[in-house]
């Protein structure tokens, strides 16, 4: 999956991302964007940030989701990962 596709299948046209905040408010090497009006947080390392600057069309991108619970309710929050290729050993 590529970023392009992650994008519309969360129907959002630009991440808009911040780093997120350790529960000490301390920043941590996470970014998140957060849609208030749909309740959604999605969240990308910045290790895997880098990597698709490198290669804006990889096809290695996954999404993970889970339904949290906020202050003001429940939320979805996607997480955007990079998964390596499968060694095979024979």
């Amino acid at each position: 999956m590529t970023l392009s596709e992650i994008k519309d299948k969360l129907d959002i046209q630009v991440l808009e991302l911040n780093t997120a905040n350790d529960a000490d408010e301390n920043p941590t090497n996470w970014m998140r964007h957060w849609d208030n009006d749909n309740r959604v947080a999605v969240s990308i390392h910045k290790d895997t940030i880098a990597a698709i600057q490198e290669s804006p069309s990889s096809s290695n991108l996954g999404l993970q989701h889970e339904t949290r619970t906020g202050e003001k309710g429940d939320y979805d929050a996607y997480r955007i990962v990079m998964y390596k290729p499968a060694e095979i050993r024979m």
